[in-house]
């Protein structure tokens, strides 16, 4: 009987990019080993995206508040009514506001809510909506939304009244502008982005190399009953978790790159795929010649 010998995560990843031979020691030690191998492999990559991301992210946040702090005006905000101190209406749309907020931002409540959509739609364009805060409701359009033939689609609006009782404790309170940056720096934390991002990451690179290895893991089970090589599906299944160790490493090096560049292949999912096709095919490449130097 053979013995069963145990193998370490780092000792896994290693064999796993720099020793196809090691597969079928890797084999023996399950399918459920090979499955948590994955996922930590995973949760590892997908926290490395997330602190970078994270980092980033703060960066934009900081400025965007400083940019805030100086160009958003004096706002009162009491019992679902919003006001300007100066009354001139304000348009913030600097490249910070809206890769923060993902709109162009207009703060106008001297306007009636359709006075207000023929003054600004032409703000809303096919990277950016635009939300218009009036005196007692939000309007948010999108590029979507055609004037022309009166279509509401594309348009959104809201009261306050709907929506303060779920953020606003005491309405009698006013809230000011000391109050919107308070809050805004409040969701600034380095713990709070951190989660959100590896659950994102986490997330998409899971899913889509569970798609991956299962196509390709039915695949290579086929052609291994064509070629006989008598691998079960299990086998299969663990070689594919196995080969796709660098393939995932190699993605998130680009997903990284791509954050700092503008640097982009239009074709990075076909080579994820090829990257595992080559190790496994290293793989049976070995078998094949074990299988003929045997006496």
């Amino acid at each position: 009987m053979e013995e069963n010998i145990k193998i370490n995560f780092f000792k896994k990843i290693w064999y796993s990019i720099a020793k196809p031979s090691k597969y079928k020691e890797l084999r023996k030690q399950g399918i459920s080993k090979a499955i948590k191998y994955f996922f930590y492999v995973v949760c590892i990559l997908a926290l490395i995206v997330a602190i970078i991301a994270t980092f980033l992210q703060l960066d934009v946040v900081k400025n965007s508040i400083n940019y805030l702090d100086e160009k958003l005006p004096e706002i009162k905000f009491k019992e679902n009514i919003l006001s300007l101190e100066n009354e001139e209406a304000t348009i913030l749309d600097d490249e910070k506001i809206i890769e923060f907020f993902r709109n162009v931002i207009v703060i106008n409540p001297l306007l009636e809510k359709q006075e207000a959509i023929e003054q600004y739609k032409d703000l809303a364009t096919d990277r950016n909506n635009v939300i218009i805060f009036l005196k007692e409701e939000y309007v948010l359009i999108s590029n979507k939304y055609n004037h022309e033939n009166k279509n509401e689609e594309g348009l959104v609006s809201q009261k306050y009244s709907e929506i303060s009782s779920n953020f606003i404790k005491d309405l009698n309170y006013e809230y000011g502008k000391k109050d919107v940056l308070e809050y805004l720096r409040k969701r600034t934390s380095f713990s709070y982005y951190i989660a959100q991002y590896f659950v994102v990451y986490f997330g998409s690179i899971a899913l889509m190399y569970v798609i991956y290895i299962s196509l390709i893991s039915v695949g290579l089970w086929l052609v291994t009953k064509i070629l006989k090589s008598k691998w079960t599906y299990k086998e299969s299944l663990m070689n594919t978790i196995y080969a796709s160790t660098l393939s995932m490493i190699v993605f998130v090096t680009y997903m990284i790159m791509s954050y700092f560049t503008k640097f982009r292949i239009s074709i990075m999912d076909i080579i994820s795929i090829g990257i595992i096709f080559v190790y496994l095919y290293l793989i049976l490449w070995k078998q094949k010649r074990n299988e003929k130097n045997k006496p």
